[in-house]
């Protein structure tokens, strides 16, 4: 699936409120909602997440929103350690366009695609809210 380029800017600019301080230096951020990018119910976005969490459950993780600079949108996520190849697993398993990584203070965003694109972003606290 290819990503069109207005769509990869705004993944670009994410912000995070996360329901608890991460512990872990390397970790993933990633919903299953709205797969393709294609708005859905908050009822099936919440069953997509629940389905995630039960493949993400054995691992650490916690709860964040991820969402534009003011949160007028914004998606339910989870930041969760492990790999960056897992991460995008999960990723295309819950139909995502790409996921964020973060690896100790640098965020990145990574497309879900073949190419597995990598962009920095920065350091990752700089976007919490």
């Amino acid at each position: 699936m290819k990503i069109d380029a207005q769509l990869w800017a705004a993944y670009a600019d994410p912000y995070f409120r996360f329901q608890s301080p991460v512990k872990c230096r390397c970790f993933a951020i990633i919903t299953a909602w709205n797969p393709a990018s294609v708005w859905r119910s908050n009822e099936e976005n919440n069953r997509n997440n629940r389905q995630l969490r039960q493949d993400i459950d054995h691992n650490y993780y916690v709860d964040v929103l991820v969402g534009d600079e003011i949160f007028s949108w914004a998606e339910e996520s989870f930041a969760v350690e492990v790999s960056l190849q897992k991460a995008v697993e999960l990723g295309r398993k819950f139909g995502q366009n790409a996921v964020y990584y973060a690896e100790s203070e640098e965020l990145f965003l990574v497309s879900c695609d073949e190419n597995e694109t990598k962009l920095a972003l920065g350091k990752w606290q700089l976007r919490c809210r």
